[in-house]
């Protein structure tokens, strides 16, 4: 029932803005939030059921806001950081659209939660952005 209400919270017009915003995940995200095919492989991690975002929200924020590492050949695409792409509102509620989405059920995003990952994270020097088994690490870093 906790689920089902945390969804029900969620502000259609963020839900609105969140989908907007996500076409420019969705390019390699795929529409349905799958992972879009390049071939055999997939361009990104499916975010159906995704532990980084529908875990602590700090997680998902530092990864729109720096980005990861490209490490291996897992994924074709790279995720950029889109912090200088998204501002606060929009990265609040592209979160929150895609951790509402496809089945996905977590609390909404707020935008101080974005405007506070944003400043904590600040000093965090990922030019090819962040690797992803230092996610935890760097999230617990800055609590």
């Amino acid at each position: 029932a906790e689920e089902a209400s945390a969804a029900a919270a969620v502000d259609p017009e963020v839900m609105k803005l969140g989908q907007t915003s996500y076409a420019t995940c969705a390019a390699c995200h795929g529409p349905d939030g799958k992972g879009l095919k390049a071939g055999p492989a997939l361009m990104a991690p499916s975010l159906v059921g995704s532990e980084v975002l529908l875990g602590d929200p700090d997680l998902s924020l530092l990864v729109v806001l720096k980005g990861i590492a490209k490490e291996n050949m897992d994924f074709m695409g790279v995720m950029a950081p889109l912090g200088a792409a998204l501002d606060d509102q929009k990265l609040a509620a592209v979160l929150t659209y895609t951790r509402n989405s496809w089945g996905n059920s977590a609390p909404a995003v707020t935008v101080e939660q974005a405007a506070a990952a944003r400043e904590k994270f600040a000093d965090v020097n990922a030019p090819a952005g962040v690797k992803r088994g230092e996610l935890e690490k760097i999230v617990s870093e800055h609590k």
